[in-house]
């Protein structure tokens, strides 16, 4: 296990970088997660290296062992460089306030395509809490993947990373320079779009969504641009008691979620919500 002594020593002023950088993230194929729990959720063989403290007690993640040390009895192990730095080493590289003493460099994931029968599309949502929030309910609620075009809140910046906690390690998503293209090519699989709007003449729990489908939630400000409105089967709406408007994004998100994962278990009768 090798010693970094420098912040000026090149690997961390890479971890710098894709902390700060969305350009070097994208550039690299490569992102940072921090904390044990975290650092817990991650795939082993997406581990590029890791860098925990001196006096880091904690585990190294599940499937993965110092190449320094090996692990001659399992073989499914995998080896990644581990480095041990000072607490105001690691305290330079964290983008947390209070580090936990772990951070793994780690390699991004890209699908090419998403199977399935239930869908969230995302059309230049901003809000790091509100990404994480929808990648963490997509995945409790048995959403297929998210679809996303590339104005949305980079999902690898740190903010986001920790905000999904460790769900997109497992939520399948697609980031797309087209999205009009990327609908259109599953309305042509026959998964109906359904979007959330203000104009909407139908409360969300009036619609089958026992079917294939896929919900299309817009900006937090300025809600779905004309463009990807106009792609949907439906506008809907989620019926407002006071004088609110509108929901945060994250929350009408699950709302519509959780109402397709009702209507989805009546139907089967495995109970209701």
């Amino acid at each position: 296990m090798d010693k970094i002594t420098s912040i000026g020593n090149k690997l961390v002023k890479e971890v710098r970088d894709l902390e700060k950088k969305a350009k070097s993230r994208r550039e690299s194929g490569l992102f940072i997660a921090e904390g044990e729990r975290l650092c817990s959720e991650i795939p082993a063989e997406s581990i590029v290296r890791i860098f925990i403290t001196e006096n880091y007690q904690g585990r190294l993640p599940e499937g993965v062992v110092s190449d320094k040390t090996g692990d001659a009895g399992n073989r499914s192990s995998q080896k990644v460089p581990v480095f041990r730095v000072s607490d105001s080493i690691m305290e330079y590289m964290s983008d947390t306030k209070t580090s936990q003493g772990i951070l793994a460099v780690v390699r991004q994931k890209h699908y090419t395509s998403l199977s399935g029968d239930l869908f969230i599309i995302l059309d230049t949502l901003q809000d790091p809490g509100n990404m994480g929030t929808i990648f963490r309910t997509a995945e409790a609620a048995g959403v297929s993947g998210i679809i996303m075009n590339r104005n949305c809140v980079d999902i690898y910046s740190p903010k986001v990373v920790r905000a999904t906690m460790g769900a997109m390690f497992r939520m399948p998503f697609i980031i797309s320079d087209d999205l009009s293209a990327e609908i259109l090519k599953m309305k042509s699989k026959g998964i109906t779009m359904y979007a959330a709007h203000l104009k909407g003449e139908k409360n969300h729990f009036e619609f089958d969504y026992r079917k294939p489908s896929a919900f299309m939630i817009g900006n937090e400000g300025n809600g779905l641009s004309d463009e990807i409105a106009a792609l949907s089967d439906a506008y809907l709406r989620i019926p407002m008691m006071g004088k609110t408007e509108s929901l945060n994004a994250a929350i009408a998100a699950t709302v519509l979620m959780y109402e397709a994962v009702r209507q989805r278990m009546d139907h089967s009768g495995k109970g209701n919500l």
